[in-house]
């Protein structure tokens, strides 16, 4: 997707092309979901904390972060904006510690190390 939408003109809003590129994920991966809906406990939909839940992972974590991805992708070429992408599970164990509390452990700190050695090392060799 990154590929396709750097080849968009930008003359495109991101609005726009992260409302087409929802819709189409909307409609391709709908069938795979239907099978599974029977297993929904509807009385646990009325919970305002399901609501919050589902609210914050539609608006926030897809399609805010999908348009300032879009966004990053118009402005950066699709190689130098794909680099931050191997930062994400970084981003989010630092998030659910600050936010929720979580613990950080040796193998975090391992990762989160080699993630950041393997970026480096490609924009090294991007520069030579």
């Amino acid at each position: 997707m990154s590929v396709l939408v750097k080849r968009l003109p930008n003359n495109y809003s991101q609005i726009v092309v992260t409302t087409y590129s929802t819709l189409v994920a909307l409609v391709v991966l709908t069938p795979f979901v239907l099978p599974s809906l029977h297993k929904i406990d509807v009385s646990q939909l009325s919970h305002p904390t399901i609501w919050g839940g589902l609210l914050y992972l539609g608006i926030v974590s897809t399609a805010i972060a999908f348009l300032l991805w879009n966004r990053g992708l118009q402005v950066l070429n699709a190689s130098s904006g794909g680099l931050f992408f191997f930062f994400q599970p970084v981003i989010g164990a630092l998030l659910g510690w600050l936010v929720l509390g979580e613990k950080i452990g040796v193998t975090f700190w391992v990762g989160s190390t080699l993630i950041t050695i393997g970026v480096l090392i490609v924009i090294k060799e991007k520069q030579d």
